[in-house]
């Protein structure tokens, strides 16, 4: 098999396994909770105002300067805000069951590479 066939069936199978995972109830049950989340126009307010002051924030940093007081407390308080709210929480537990699942995905790529490097040599073509 040339290189170039087992390039193509890399892709393929990312794909296929691409397919798989948005099959999963973690896959589908973090989509919900960020339609969720996108569909509660409180909580997207606050979001949008969160990130309007973290660039702000950063971007002070960045001219090295200290970032506004109002602002930090302003950021705090929204930050406090939003993380309290039920439909984040949701998205936030979604995410990380999500990644727990990709973390395994990712070990067991691992494994493959390592069985794959003690199998055979492969010779360019």
């Amino acid at each position: 098999m040339d290189t170039r066939d087992t390039r193509e069936r890399i892709i393929e199978k990312a794909e296929e396994l691409g397919r798989l995972l948005a099959q999963t109830p973690e896959y589908a049950y973090m989509q919900s909770a960020n339609r969720e989340l996108g569909d509660d126009r409180e909580a997207t307010e606050l979001l949008n105002r969160l990130r309007h002051l973290q660039e702000s924030l950063i971007a002070s940093v960045e001219r090295g300067e200290d970032p506004p007081a109002e602002e930090r407390a302003e950021y705090e308080e929204l930050q406090e805000k939003i993380q309290t709210t039920s439909r984040y929480q949701a998205l936030i537990s979604s995410q990380a069951n999500f990644d727990k699942l990709m973390e395994r995905v990712h070990r067991s790529i691992g494994a493959g590479i390592r069985k794959g490097e003690e199998s055979r040599i492969i010779l360019p073509s």
